[in-house]
């Protein structure tokens, strides 16, 4: 089944949205679910080595040092799985925090 999803914005690097002051809502609390998602299709797709450097980043890593990871994965990796990837991305950066959580 081909995936037709299209984000619908410019989806930036992990790393700089992460960055940015004037990112709405929390963007560096995505991060750990985020990462969870990527091991997730990066396991399901046997790319285990990728996988395993992530757990690694992850255990030993700030916030930043996690984010340029999930960076640089999706450069490691084919067109296919960089755009599953990237679609994840796009999911955490459309994200809108539910004002009642605030």
């Amino acid at each position: 089944m081909e995936d037709d999803f299209k984000c619908n914005i410019n989806v930036r690097p992990i790393s700089e949205w992460v960055k940015d002051n004037n990112s709405p809502g929390c963007p560096s609390c995505l991060i750990a679910p985020l990462s969870s998602f990527y091991l997730g299709v990066l396991e399901e797709e046997g790319e285990n080595n990728l996988a395993n450097e992530l757990k690694e980043t992850f255990e030993k890593g700030d916030i930043l040092t996690i984010c340029e990871k999930l960076d640089s994965i999706k450069l490691d990796v084919g067109e296919v799985l960089s755009n599953k990837l990237r679609n994840l991305d796009c999911f955490a950066q459309t994200f809108k925090q539910d004002e009642a959580s605030k």
